[in-house]
């Protein structure tokens, strides 16, 4: 991983997880154009195909919007109650609603992939198993969301992939920082890569209960992760 002399780690995920930052955090605000590729390869000290590739990231988590002959402008616009709730939502809450949601979705997958759905899943797992061993946690994060942004599509569901993409709204908000810091350790992002690949191999084989269990196993691992960091 090439760092700059600012310290900044110069690649596409470190990229993307700082832009992503500055987006949610407000840095750069609702229907903002960002900078040119040139200005960010020049600020963060890495090529203009690094930036390529982060803004296509964001892209695809919807946080930004290309628009032919004018730029690259953010996409993203949380409202108050949106931040209130955001704020006042436990880690573990989160996961309740996410074990009431993420078996549905992964059975929906099964049902209803198809196979250019599959392929963008499949990309997204092998990011996610390409990233460096000593990645930072929010560029695991960053990727992770990815995943299972696909895995939503996944399900041909509109509201399914609304709700996925508010979920992770909620994940980019401050008291996850820490937790963050604490659990994705590179031991435990293997384990969760693992569970990834379980549950994309169960939905590509066709295999609802698989893809389901599956999914409560990989969980009921964040579920411990969390009590474990919260202690």
């Amino acid at each position: 991983m090439t760092e700059n002399a600012s310290g900044f780690n110069a690649d596409a995920g470190s990229l993307s997880a700082e832009l992503r930052r500055k987006i949610l955090a407000g840095e750069y605000r609702h229907d903002e154009r960002l900078p040119a590729e040139r200005s960010l390869a020049r600020q963060f000290g890495c090529s203009r195909g690094t930036v390529r590739s982060a803004m296509e990231k964001l892209e695809e988590l919807k946080l930004i919007e290309r628009r032919v002959g004018s730029g690259t402008f953010v996409n993203h616009h949380a409202t108050a109650d949106e931040t209130e709730i955001a704020n006042i939502t436990s880690p573990l809450e989160l996961i309740d609603v996410r074990m009431g949601m993420e078996p549905q979705i992964a059975r929906l997958a099964v049902i209803n992939a198809t196979a250019v759905n599959l392929r963008k899943l499949e990309n997204s797992l092998l990011e996610l198993e390409n990233l460096p061993a000593d990645c930072s946690p929010e560029s695991f994060t960053v990727a992770d969301q990815s995943y299972h942004l696909a895995l939503a599509e996944c399900t041909g569901n509109a509201l399914m992939i609304w709700l996925c993409q508010h979920i992770h709204e909620v994940r980019s908000h401050r008291q996850w920082s820490s937790m963050k810091d604490k659990i994705l350790k590179p031991a435990q992002i293997r384990i969760y890569n693992r569970q990834h690949r379980s549950i994309y191999e169960a939905i590509v084989s066709r295999d609802i209960e698989t893809a389901e269990q599956a999914t409560i196993e990989h969980l009921e691992t964040a579920r411990n992760d969390l009590i474990g960091a919260a202690r």
